[in-house]
This record gives C-alpha cells, sequence and structure tokens, in this order.
C-alpha cells in the first residue's frame, strides 16, 4: 500500500457541479414554453424568470465575495435582474455568464479566502467556501421548482437528464 496521501480538490469538484447544474438548469429553462416562462401558477407562485433571477443573483454575490466585495445585498439589483429575465434567451446567457464569473473566481481564490466569513444578504455569518457551496446547490433547488413547473404544464419529460 502506497504512504502517498492525495487531497480532494474541492475547488475542481464545486466548480464541475456548478457547470454541471447550470448545464440541467438551461435545459429545463428551454423546456418551458415562452408564454408560460413568465406566468404564475394559483395566483402565488414565483414565475420562472424570477426563480431563475434569483438563482442568478447569489451566483454573482458570491462571485463578488471571493474577490473581496461583500457590501451590498439584492434590493434593486434582483429586480432589475428579475425583468431582464422576462426573456428565456436573456436568462439563459445571464445563468451561463454568473455561472463562468462564480467558476472563475472560486477557482482564483486562496483557501485563507475561502476559510473567511462573510455576511450574505441574509445576515446569516457563513465560512465564504460555505456559501459557495449553497450557491451551488441553490442552482438545482431553483431548476428543481421549473421541473415542479413543467408539471404543472402536463410535462413530466426529464429534460435536465438530456430525456426531450
Amino acid at each position: 500500500m502506497s504512504s502517498t496521501m492525495q487531497g480532494i480538490d474541492a475547488r475542481g469538484y464545486l466548480i464541475g457541479w456548478a457547470q454541471g447544474v447550470t448545464s440541467m438548469t438551461i435545459a429545463d429553462i428551454n423546456a418551458i414554453p415562452d408564454d408560460k416562462w413568465t406566468a404564475t401558477f394559483g395566483g402565488c407562485t414565483r414565475p420562472a424568470n424570477e426563480l431563475t433571477a434569483d438563482a442568478i443573483s447569489l451566483l454573482i454575490w458570491c462571485a463578488g465575495a471571493l474577490k473581496g466585495e461583500t457590501a451590498g445585498g439584492e434590493g434593486d439589483a434582483m429586480k432589475e435582474l428579475t425583468e431582464a429575465c422576462a426573456n428565456k434567451a436573456v436568462a439563459v446567457a445571464k445563468l451561463k455568464e454568473s455561472c463562468d464569473l462564480f467558476c472563475a473566481a472560486l477557482g482564483a481564490a486562496s483557501d485563507e479566502t475561502l476559510n473567511s466569513t462573510v455576511t450574505p444578504p441574509w445576515q446569516m455569518p457563513t465560512p465564504l467556501y460555505s456559501l459557495c457551496q449553497i450557491a451551488v446547490s441553490h442552482i438545482w433547488y431553483h431548476d428543481g421548482q421549473l421541473n415542479y413547473i413543467h408539471c404543472l404544464l402536463g410535462d413530466n419529460k426529464i429534460y435536465w437528464m438530456g430525456g426531450e
């Protein structure tokens, strides 16, 4: 047995997962009919464009935090992002862009940065690496909501797995 120990590439795995869930989410975005993209269901659900904007906003926030920019919260930026995402093509482009920005910032971050505690918009001081994990999980969380919208529309295909 070898006495050589190999470490886990935590950044690389998280970057790969961010890219994977982003691709899955884009497949699900593209499967939502254009006329239902900004619709609410039952009078109280959040529309798909807003769910997507929410996922994007946390990626952008974390990318900034990885670069030392932790001031500010969502506020008007979330409203503007939701409005921009009313166009599905824009939403897809912004999701790809924010994932790329996040992955580049994560890949360049030092261990010291990743271990630092920051305060996200919801005011719970948390280690930055944990927030990065949350941001990636957050994409998939909202993708699950997009899948539920598919079901509400009578579509039970699994687009994120390539099932068209």
